[in-house]
């Protein structure tokens, strides 16, 4: 049977590779796509009565700002006043931690979570229990839960790990237990890899006594089955605004304040189902293509086949025999293909993770689903049917009896015109639309990565020192000079200022700004900074800078940034000089407004911003801007924090350039998917019509000969040959042009749906798409014409 096997592949090698792994390199973007499809829309949740679970979050809405941010205390209030719930927890992330167990020090990602969270989730542990009473609220117990891969990499999965005890920051936790491999929450990812904490063990946010508002506060919570959506809205609402009275009066002023439930699976969801849709949509157009390429081989290998089916269905073979032969091989071999695009899938989940991670949740949740699986065989299935169809097409008994009479070169065995004009057609047709929507994301998300980010970034690195470890204020400040003098001293460190925050913060702490006539402005970031600060960064000032001895006064001069400059007013000039206040009590002059800075991939971290002059006021963490020579000296640097006082943790250290670039990767990751995708549709054109014309003037090798042979010279006929395959080119073309035209006047008349359309972008496509079909077409159809004649004479 094998030897069977390999004869019959060795005979038509060429065209079985080719079929396989066309096959298994389109199919294995499908079914990744259709892995992120099922994931979004149809992957159930690892949770009882998931259905009744629900994203709670506060939100507040002003003139400059609208979104999520929810308050502890307002949503406690919530909890315990509503009749909407029957349970409710929460959970979020706040400070930073590393594991000072391992001498890498490593950071772990932690989340914080209320006692009952586990429960309302019904979530059973893998290893020992996970939080209860012992944890509740006001206990402050120091107990820990490992996510299951958090337990498998940094525990190796030991199985003892139940009652041992884990070093995070300056506090040790004992670990109680170790969650399922399968946790998924809204708005966090790769959650099997966290750490999670009782929720009023974190060392700076505590839910009882916080007055702010942030947006990774969540709530989860169960419905009642009686009430409905009116009721759920109104009594939100009404909570919301009574709780903000109580707690935070003060947001009042400014803000509206509410809450918004969201069912789990929608949350989960968010935007992301209209990207992988998208992405299935270009895949199967690519699948199409690929198809019709495939197809346009199998017509041919057919039309090879027809003498001995003609000879077997002569010595009594029936339809049903040719049919079932025909469609068991086809179903082998795709059945090969697909095998094969399921490992690539499997092994590509990995290069999806890295690529969508802050586009799509639960990739870390990512596998081969049953649905993926059953849609593979519906794929073998079809696409063998298809085959054998196409095998099948030309067994007629017309073909069969011309077959058996003629050499085996007679009429009766072409490929229709008609037939391989279609297929041209429709591969055209197909490659404008993949094209045309590619190049639009390439435009859009390369403009937008590569926007320049408007400080100078070369050789500047960002240290950030955690101090919360030393209790006193004043020895932290003693430290903080300890520390600015010794990295200064390193023959590698050329500059240094200093900041409170990252140039580029994980996270942004703001402050409402109110103009002189106490009208609330904007949200706005304070950084406290030193006087070179705008310098080191290459920022470009307006009016004056900061002078030495600002930072000791009580009420020192501030700088703003352009963008808060024009909410301000237009004109730069009247807000020099202006006053803007923090709390509508005490104002500071504007003496100076800096340019403001970019940050490519992630605009919503495009801030308004304050810079106050300020020496270190003793605060648990605190930045240092330095310009290095090169990279060499970070491991010395870390070996200087430590060496200064062991009581010192670097919370960072990395250059801005890799910062800013990180945040770029995002864009960047989604233009070199789209160019792939365009680049591929492009090639298999290519490779489509080359083949179809290639075929089409063999078979036509016999009238050309005619001609040449009556006269005709190879000019002319080449212009004839090309002028004819121009025509269902060019008619495909203006028929997806017509197609794309139609879809973007639906898309602008949605009214959630906003399209920027680079009609000379387009053009250019049309017009390339054309080119590249007649320089296809121009080299089989000039090689066969630069042939003898007489050997096109006999070709029949």
């Amino acid at each position: 049977m094998l030897k069977v096997a390999y004869n019959t592949f060795k005979r038509a090698k060429q065209y079985y590779l080719t079929t396989v792994f066309t096959l298994a390199l389109t199919l294995c973007m499908v079914l990744s796509a259709f892995s992120l499809v099922d994931l979004v829309f149809f992957s159930p949740l690892p949770y009882q009565q998931s259905d009744n679970l629900y994203l709670l979050e506060g939100t507040v809405n002003s003139k400059s700002y609208s979104g999520p941010a929810s308050n502890s205390k307002v949503m406690s209030y919530i909890e315990n006043e509503n009749t909407l719930f029957t349970d409710m927890a929460t959970y979020h992330k706040w400070t930073s931690y590393k594991l000072l167990d391992r001498p890498t020090r490593p950071a772990v990602d932690v989340i914080l979570a209320s006692n009952n969270l586990f429960d309302l989730l019904g979530v059973k542990p893998e290893l020992g229990r996970l939080f209860n009473n012992t944890e509740a609220l006001g206990s402050k117990h120091m107990s820990v839960v490992l996510g299951y891969r958090a337990w498998q990499e940094l525990f190796q999965g030991r199985g003892d790990i139940i009652g041992q005890k884990i070093q995070l920051n300056q506090r040790r936790f004992t670990i109680v237990g170790v969650a399922t491999d399968n946790l998924v929450l809204p708005h966090y990812k790769n959650i099997n890899d966290a750490i999670w904490l009782p929720i009023d063990v974190d060392e700076v946010f505590d839910p009882k006594t916080a007055n702010g508002f942030m947006g990774a506060y969540k709530s989860v919570v169960r419905l009642k089955s009686t009430v409905s959506e009116s009721a759920i809205t109104q009594q939100l609402s009404d909570l919301s605004l009574k709780g903000a009275q109580l707690y935070a009066p003060n947001i009042l002023k400014d803000f509206t304040v509410n809450a918004r439930i969201t069912t789990f699976s929608e949350a989960l969801k968010g935007d992301s189902g209209k990207i992988v849709l998208m992405l299935l949509l270009g895949v199967c157009l690519l699948l199409i293509i690929a198809l019709i390429n495939l197809s346009s081989m199998q017509l041919a290998k057919a039309i090879t086949r027809i003498k001995p089916i003609a000879i077997s269905f002569a010595f009594g073979a029936s339809t049903k025999q040719l049919i079932v032969e025909t469609l068991k091989h086809n179903l082998l071999l795709i059945s090969i293909a697909v095998i094969l695009a399921l490992t690539l899938t499997q092994i590509g989940f990995m290069v999806i993770q890295s690529l969508a991670a802050n586009a799509i949740q639960r990739l870390d949740t990512l596998s081969l689903s049953i649905n993926t699986l059953l849609f593979s065989t519906f794929l073998i299935v079809t696409i063998a049917a298809l085959y054998s169809f196409i095998e099948l097409s030309v067994v007629k008994e017309k073909n069969l009896i011309s077959s058996l009479q003629s050499s085996g070169k007679g009429t009766g065995k072409q490929m229709s015109s008609a037939t391989s004009h279609l297929l041209v057609g429709l591969q055209i047709l197909f490659s404008f639309l993949v094209l045309t929507a590619a190049s639009h994301v390439v435009l859009v998300t390369l403009s937008e990565a590569l926007r320049d980010n408007g400080i100078n970034t070369k050789g500047k690195y960002s240290l950030t020192i955690n101090y919360s470890n030393i209790d006193k204020s004043n020895e932290r400040i003693n430290i903080h000079k300890a520390v600015i003098q010794q990295l200064l001293n390193l023959n590698n460190v050329s500059s240094l200022a200093t900041s409170s925050e990252q140039r580029l913060p994980d996270t942004v702490n703001v402050n409402q700004i109110y103009d002189e006539a106490g009208q609330y402005i904007a949200q706005a970031r304070n950084s406290l900074v030193s006087n070179n600060y705008f310098a080191e960064l290459d920022l470009k000032l307006t009016g004056k800078g900061f002078n030495k001895g600002d930072e000791k006064l009580k009420n020192p001069p501030i700088v703003v940034n352009q963008r808060l400059a024009d909410m301000l007013d237009k004109n730069t000039q009247n807000v020099l000089n202006s006053k803007v206040s923090f709390d509508s009590k005490t104002f500071y002059s504007i003496v100076g407004v800096v340019s403001n800075t970019y940050v490519p991939g992630r605009p919503e971290s495009e801030n308004f911003e304050v810079f106050t002059p300020k020496d270190f006021p003793g605060w648990s963490q605190y930045t240092y801007l330095l310009t290095m020579k090169d990279s060499a000296s970070i491991s010395q640097i870390q070996q200087l924090i430590y060496g200064i006082d062991k009581r010192l943790d670097i919370h960072s250290l990395a250059s801005l350039t890799t910062q800013f670039d990180e945040q770029r990767q995002r864009h960047l990751n989604a233009a070199w998917l789209a160019i792939v995708l365009a680049s591929t549709s492009l090639l298999m054109v290519c490779i489509g019509i080359n083949g179809i014309v290639n075929y089409l003037i063999k078979v036509r090798k016999y009238s050309l000969g005619v001609k040449l042979a009556m006269g005709a010279d190879n000019l002319r006929l080449l212009k004839e040959s090309l002028l004819e395959l121009m025509q269902p080119i060019t008619m495909s073309l203006v028929l997806a042009f017509s197609l794309a035209f139609l879809i973007i006047g639906y898309c602008f008349s949605l009214p959630n749906v906003t399209l920027t359309i680079n009609w000379w972008l387009t053009l250019s496509i049309w017009l390339g798409l054309l080119t590249m079909a007649v320089i296809t077409s121009f080299f089989p159809i000039n090689k066969t014409l630069r042939q003898d004649p007489i050997k096109a004479l006999r070709n029949e």
